[in-house]
């Protein structure tokens, strides 16, 4: 762990210059919370803040082939499972940098790796703990001990926040970013603002951020894994569950949230779903297999078409389920990794060796891709889909599959 530092200071656009005084102790943000405009595109890992993992593009639909893909060259992070879409543009976090591709090509736009102010930045590069989130042409990500808020235009650090430790996870919920870290020697669930970095409340104890809607966050504790659910606008206390998930802050997509309920894969494999307003169960599947492990698993939530999709690798399956909690569809299908999402009337999830797409209504097959890649194991992602391409990262190699 890093000696204590100054916290928060304001940089530049241009040049990375400090504005102002460093600022100790926790002061008050300049803004209100606001919740998020209608979100246009794929602007975080799973789409949304609400971790949906669904949108009304289509994708490739029937029949699919892989456009172009890419080795990144570089290690990529467990951590690292989602991408974000702007301005034509994919960001896709590698161990110490963000990388830009040409959604058309490819190519790599550019790149970025932070460099932290001495005495730090005289080691190497920090390591990238966070997937991209974005909002009005900013990405918010934390390398090593700093959250940073990235002008996608100028590549320039709008503002940094220093923590005392790594951070557990972030979240992006209209203009707040949450991020759980160790602040002022203590364990701390920290909203700031994301128009200047200022901190808008805090809430002690370990909690990961892991999904949001209109006035409310759900986080789950560090060391057990069970949910709570805050106050998005203050960070006060509604509820907490006896519902568990498994690492917290590797299981971001086992959680999403709907407008009433919370959906879960539990850290015992079951399926449940929690009322937003009090954490009360309101209903459960539980997994009938033996000592399943739960890491690989995804959901995908379609509200508007009532529908919960459940990709479980461990048990080789795929679930179409009614927000009531009963089963539409199984299909058995090996060899399926991490990451599963929905676009229009196609679920597309992750396999070891590619991506599968099943036809949402009935969980038919409509086609399956392959990519070779270098990694032995590779671990998957959540479909990115844009329009009718889908945006795939496998291991280390991210691809394009668009139609036949």
């Amino acid at each position: 762990m890093y000696p204590s530092l100054t916290r928060r200071r304001l940089l530049g656009v241009t040049g990375g210059s400090l504005l102002g005084a460093s600022l100790l102790g926790p002061r008050i943000g300049t803004s209100n919370h606001a919740g998020p405009d209608a979100e246009d595109g794929w602007l975080q890992p799973r789409a949304d803040s609400r971790n949906s993992a669904t949108t009304a593009d289509p994708g490739p639909g029937a029949d699919g082939t892989v456009g172009w893909d890419r080795t990144l060259e570089t290690h990529r992070r467990y951590e690292h499972a989602g991408l974000a879409l702007v301005d034509g543009t994919l960001l896709v976090p590698t161990h110490r940098s963000l990388r830009a591709i040409d959604v058309g090509s490819g190519a790599e736009r550019w790149r970025y790796a932070y460099r932290q102010p001495p005495p730090l930045g005289t080691h190497d590069r920090p390591q990238l703990d966070t997937e991209p989130r974005v909002r009005d042409g900013v990405v918010y990500l934390v390398f090593q001990t700093d959250v940073c808020a990235l002008d996608l235009d100028s590549r320039r650090l709008r503002w940094r926040y220093e923590l005392n430790s790594s951070s557990d996870g972030l979240h992006l919920f209209g203009n707040t970013v949450s991020v759980s870290a160790l602040v002022d020697g203590g364990d701390r669930l920290l909203a700031l603002d994301a128009e200047t970095g200022l901190e808008r409340w805090r809430q002690a104890g370990r909690l990961t951020p892991l999904a949001a809607r209109s006035g409310l966050l759900v986080g789950a504790h560090y060391d057990d894994g069970r949910l709570v659910g805050l106050e998005a606008e203050t960070g006060a206390r509604r509820w907490e569950s006896d519902a568990a998930i498994g690492a917290s802050s590797l299981s971001r997509g086992q959680v999403a949230v709907a407008d009433d309920f919370v959906a879960v894969v539990a850290s015992n494999g079951d399926l449940t779903a929690l009322e937003t307003d009090s954490g009360n169960r309101r209903w459960t599947i539980p997994d009938e297999s033996t000592d399943r492990s739960t890491h690989h698993d995804s959901i995908a939530l379609d509200a508007s078409n009532g529908a919960l999709y459940w990709s479980r690798p461990n048990a080789e399956s795929i679930d179409r389920i009614d927000l009531e909690g009963r089963d539409v569809w199984q299909r058995e299908r090996s060899a399926l990794e991490f990451g599963l999402s929905v676009g229009g009337e196609t679920v597309y999830a992750s396999r070891a060796d590619g991506l599968l797409a099943l036809e949402a209504d009935t969980g038919d097959e409509r086609f399956r891709v392959s990519v070779d890649t270098d990694d032995s194991d590779p671990f998957g992602s959540t479909p990115l889909i844009a329009g009718d391409r889908v945006y795939h990262l496998l291991g280390e190699t991210v691809y394009e599959v668009s139609p036949q």
